[in-house]
C-alpha cells in the first residue's frame, strides 16, 4: 500500500471530490484505489480537524468511523496540557490523536488497541512523526491491565456505541463499562482521565465515581465537545470544575468548585436591562449559574432562565453579548410587531415553546442580524426580547 504510483495518485488528487473519484475507480488499474480514496478523504478531513497531521503528507488515515470518532487537535492539545509525568497509558488507542498529543509530556507511553489495522497505522505514524517512545500493544483494555505496570497517568475514552452500532451516553453503557473496572485502573496509576460524551449527566457520574476530583467541560467555538473526568484514589471533599471554550484567539475559562456554586447567592434582575448575556455552552453544561451573577456583576433573569442582564457593559463575560432593542410581553398584541422584522435568529430559554415553534408563531424566517429570545423572567412572566449583537469597537467610535 506504499507503492509510488498510489502515492502519486493521492498527491495529484488531494483536493478532488472523493465521491466523483470513486465513480471512476475502475479506470485506475495500476493503483490501490480503495487505499488511495481513504487517504484522500482522511487528508481532507484532517485539514481542519487535525492540521498537525495534515502538514505531513505521508500520515496514514484509518476508516471513516475511526477518523470521525477521534479527538480534534484543539481538544487533544487541551487534554495534553492536563497530564505530565514519566509514563502514560492510553487504553483507548483508536487513531491515536490523543496518544500523540500526550506523548511529548511523557518519557514512555503505551498505546493499547485491539484492532490490528489501527495498530499498524499507529506504528507507521509514530515512526513518521518521531514518536518512538510510544509502545504499541495490540490487546484489549481488560487484558492489558492484568499485566500493566504502574504508570503516572491513564487515559480512557470508552467507545460510545453498543453492539448494534447505536450511540450510547452513560459511562456504564460504554465499552468498556468503567463502573466495573475503574477500581483496577486506580490501583495502577496516579491519575485517571476519562473522556465522556458531552451529553452525559454530570451529577449522576459523580455519584457513580466518587473519586472524581476535577471535571473539565470542553467546548470549541461555543459547541460543547467533551467532558473530562479526573480521578485519584482518595475521595475528595469537593470537586473542581473548569468550563473551557476553545477559540481561534485563545480560550475562555471559568473555574469553580461544586460547593461554591451550591453556596452562591441567587442574584436576580427584576427586568431585562440594556445588555443581555448568554453563557457559553461549556458553562451551561457545567452548571455555573448562580456564581456567574456574582463574579461578573450581572443579574439572572429567573432561577431557571440562564440568561443574564445589566445596564453596564461587562466586556469579559464568557459568552455572547447582546444589546436589547425592545422587550415585548409574550402576547398576541406583540406578534404583529415582531413579525414585521421578517427575519431573525430565534432562541428560547425556560419558555413553553421551542425555538422553531416560536419562529413559526412570529412568522419569521431564520437568520439575519436580529436576535429574538423567548424567555421567562421575574414573577414567571413570559417575554420576547429583540436584540442585536453588541460590538464594543462600534461603541467606542
Amino acid at each position: 500500500m506504499f507503492d509510488t504510483a498510489t502515492w502519486n495518485f493521492i498527491d495529484a488528487h488531494a483536493e478532488d471530490d472523493v465521491c466523483q473519484l470513486a465513480l471512476k475507480k475502475n479506470k485506475f488499474n495500476n493503483i490501490d484505489i480503495d487505499f488511495a480514496l481513504r487517504q484522500i478523504q482522511g487528508r481532507q478531513k484532517a485539514k481542519l480537524k487535525l492540521p498537525f497531521l495534515y502538514a505531513n503528507p505521508r500520515v496514514l488515515y484509518p476508516q471513516k468511523l475511526s477518523l470521525e470518532q477521534c479527538s480534534s487537535e484543539q481538544t487533544a492539545r487541551y487534554k495534553a496540557s492536563l497530564l505530565k509525568g514519566a509514563t502514560l497509558a492510553d487504553l483507548s488507542g483508536g487513531f491515536a490523536v490523543d496518544t500523540m498529543a500526550f506523548a511529548p509530556s511523557f518519557e514512555h507511553c503505551y498505546y493499547v488497541e485491539p484492532q490490528a489495522e489501527l495498530c499498524d497505522l499507529a506504528r507507521h505514524n509514530f515512526s513518521l512523526l518521531g514518536l518512538n517512545h510510544i509502545e504499541v500493544e495490540q490487546t484489549t483494555l481488560e487484558d492489558f491491565i492484568i499485566h500493566m505496570p504502574t504508570v503516572d497517568a491513564i487515559y480512557v475514552d470508552p467507545s460510545r456505541r453498543d453492539t448494534n452500532g447505536q450511540r450510547v451516553i452513560g459511562l456504564e453503557q460504554c465499552s468498556p463499562n468503567l463502573t466495573l473496572c475503574y477500581k483496577q485502573l486506580l490501583a495502577k496509576k496516579q491519575i485517571l482521565m476519562v473522556k465522556a460524551s458531552p451529553m452525559v449527566d454530570i451529577k449522576r457520574t459523580l455519584a457513580q465515581f466518587p473519586e472524581i476530583y476535577e471535571i473539565h467541560v470542553v467546548a470549541v467555538n461555543g459547541e460543547c465537545r467533551e467532558l473530562l473526568f479526573m480521578l485519584q484514589k482518595q475521595i475528595p471533599e469537593d470537586v473542581k470544575c473548569y468550563a473551557v471554550n476553545l477559540l481561534p484567539e485563545g480560550q475562555q475559562m471559568v473555574s469553580f468548585s461544586m460547593q461554591e456554586e451550591q453556596n452562591s447567592e441567587l442574584l436576580l434582575a427584576n427586568e431585562v436591562q440594556r445588555f443581555m448575556y448568554e453563557p457559553n455552552a461549556a458553562l451551561l453544561k457545567a452548571g455555573a449559574f448562580k456564581l456567574l451573577a456574582q463574579r461578573f456583576g450581572v443579574g439572572q433573569l429567573h432561577p431557571h432562565t440562564h440568561l443574564y442582564t445589566s445596564n453596564n457593559y461587562v466586556p469579559d463575560f464568557p459568552g455572547r453579548l447582546f444589546e436589547v432593542d425592545a422587550v415585548h410581553p409574550y402576547a398576541k398584541d406583540s406578534f404583529k410587531l415582531l413579525s414585521a422584522i421578517r427575519k431573525a435568529n430565534v432562541a428560547v430559554r425556560n419558555f413553553p415553546l421551542s425555538a422553531d415553534e416560536l419562529r413559526k408563531q412570529l412568522k419569521l424566517s431564520d437568520g439575519g442580524a436580529v436576535y429574538i429570545f423567548g424567555a421567562t423572567i421575574g414573577n414567571n412572566r413570559k417575554i420576547v426580547a429583540q436584540c442585536h449583537k453588541f460590538s464594543a469597537a462600534k461603541e467606542r467610535e
